[in-house]
């Protein structure tokens, strides 16, 4: 019932080179989240790689085989059934596929049996799905694959990173408060996406940081940084997925280049979605 090496080495990011990810995800944060996770699967596959113990258990023709490593990192990334704040593997269940209808998936133990209940409706012979309620870049991420649109996943947001405080700015102040580098996830469908992004620019920029608990942050002295911010990711995704058309002749490289395109794509419609929204909230 599991998919071979081959198999997932064609759509997981795992196996993806980084000169294809530079070529076909450069613009996108996607990138760095999975040069990432790639690095936390180079340390694992190391230190099993040093355990005597490892080795006697599995054989050194398996622990050796850094594919196989990633096949099973993989397979815990995709598999996995979270309950209680941790993860398991539960055969059958992790054979549900995703779509994003309904309310969350949520998996208890009944009776000592690991129980998820459908949230809609099932007839007999339908297929029965679950709503992961995640945004792509997650699905693709640790899954491998990604839900088709704006609309059709409306968990769905754009990974925002790369911002920064600096010594210079001047909000250089609020740089010791904050995580070195945070992440946003910017949504073309929900414009209070952009808040904690507006919150972090008001510090960068030493724009006023006191407001009611009630208030947005997205007021019209932070829109000029918004903005730029947006309008510069949409340009850096926009050479991407005019630069990234051609497919290559080898099938796995076709089908790595089919998804990274469609994470691109998806990125650039939730900033494009995102500024048309901004646009609309305030009067320029």
């Amino acid at each position: 019932l599991l998919p071979t090496v081959q198999e997932v080495s064609s759509s997981h990011p795992l196996f993806f080179e980084e000169d294809e990810m530079n070529l076909h995800l450069g613009g996108s944060d996607v990138r760095k989240f999975i040069l990432r996770n790639q690095g936390r699967a180079f340390e694992r596959h190391a230190a099993l790689a040093s355990d005597v113990d490892v080795h006697e258990v599995l054989g050194s023709d398996v622990i050796l085989d850094k594919s196989i490593v990633y096949w099973a990192t993989a397979m815990l990334d995709s598999r996995s059934i979270w309950w209680d704040g941790r993860r398991h593997l539960t055969p059958l269940l992790d054979l549900v596929n995703a779509d994003s209808i309904g309310r969350a998936h949520e998996t208890k133990v009944e009776e000592s049996s690991a129980v998820t209940r459908v949230s809609r409706l099932v007839k007999r012979g339908e297929q029965v799905f679950e709503n992961y309620q995640q945004p792509n870049y997650l699905l693709f991420a640790f899954h491998g694959f990604l839900l088709e649109s704006l609309e059709s996943n409306p968990s769905d947001c754009a990974l925002l990173g790369g911002l920064s405080i600096n010594h210079n700015d001047p909000g250089a102040k609020f740089a010791s408060r904050l995580q070195s580098s945070p992440t946003f996830c910017i949504s073309g469908t929900n414009i209070d996406s952009m808040e904690e992004l507006a919150q972090f620019l008001r510090m960068k920029h030493g724009l006023s940081t006191n407001k009611l608990e009630s208030e947005s942050w997205l007021n019209e002295d932070v829109v000029p940084y918004l903005t730029q911010v947006l309008k510069e990711r949409i340009s850096r995704l926009g050479d991407l997925t005019e630069s990234g058309t051609e497919l290559e002749d080898e099938p796995t490289q076709q089908r790595r280049l089919h998804i990274m395109s469609r994470m691109a794509i998806s990125d650039l419609a939730h900033f494009q979605a995102a500024l048309e929204l901004l646009k609309e909230r305030v009067d320029f």
